[in-house]
């Protein structure tokens, strides 16, 4: 049975039953428990399931889907972009990763600023296509790199292997990055491996580290560091953030933790 039909049956039967079992589709399927294993990885780095001890169960975040996410508490996140921008000069190299925080701070840096020469390097290709040079714009307001690798859904980016070899050919000014989760212990986390893979890798050829976090990542759990807590140079929530769990011991931690106003 070729892989993408096992991931396909894999997919079946989440749906149908709401848990897998590494035994069952190994019987079902006739083939070996590494293999499995290895699908079931594959399918969790790709976001469409979580593994548990002895098989798997469905993603059940309610913001798994980037066209839900990107939509949700956008008044903050234009609050916490809005904030960032204030922390950027022109001329600046800015290392950018994929998800829905990102896109509002492209949309933030293409509207009418101060800022200009900026040299934006990511793996999104929403932030790419809304950073696109226009023809129309009398001085160049960015150059855009499109960060090589393969190509994946949800959000649209690119990611493994190549990606990670291509940021190691830079070196940034800032790495704006959005994370899943943070928390005073963990510092910034991300619920994909491969996404905090890429953020990490930002991080280490980069000068200084700028979370976007709005409230509802504050304290929330998620699968893999990026950033521990000492190295944030500056962490942008907005004003809900003050409320959630673990926000004093966040202020605590980071020195450079900013609350957007707005």
């Amino acid at each position: 049975m070729w892989q993408e039909e096992r991931h396909r049956r894999i997919r079946d039967h989440l749906t149908a039953f709401g848990r897998v079992s590494v035994d069952r589709i190994t019987e079902d399927f006739g083939v070996s428990r590494e293999t499995v294993r290895r699908d079931l990885m594959e399918m969790e780095q790709a976001g469409e399931l979580c593994r548990v001890r002895g098989g798997a169960v469905p993603v059940t975040r309610e913001d798994t889907t980037f066209g839900i996410r990107v939509t949700q508490r956008l008044q903050e996140k234009r609050a916490i972009a809005a904030t960032a921008l204030g922390l950027l000069e022109s001329g600046m190299t800015i290392f950018m990763d994929a998800g829905s925080t990102s896109t509002t701070m492209a949309e933030a840096l293409a509207a009418p600023h101060g800022l200009t020469d900026l040299n934006i390097l990511t793996n999104s290709m929403d932030v790419a296509r809304l950073l696109a040079e226009r023809p129309s714009e009398p001085s160049r307001r960015f150059r855009v790199l499109m960060l090589a690798g393969e190509v994946k859904h949800e959000p649209m980016e690119t990611h493994g292997a190549a990606t990670i070899n291509d940021i190691q050919r830079y070196r940034a000014d800032v790495a704006l990055l959005a994370p899943w989760g943070v928390d005073a212990k963990m510092g910034a986390m991300n619920y994909f491996i491969h996404g905090a893979e890429i953020a990490r890798a930002m991080i280490r050829n980069s000068e200084r580290a700028i979370i976007l976090a709005d409230h509802s990542k504050v304290g929330a759990p998620a699968r893999s560091v990026f950033c521990p807590v000492e190295e944030i140079d500056n962490l942008i929530v907005d004003e809900a953030a003050r409320n959630r769990p673990g926000f004093t011991e966040l202020v605590a931690a980071v020195p450079g933790l900013i609350v957007a106003e707005g």
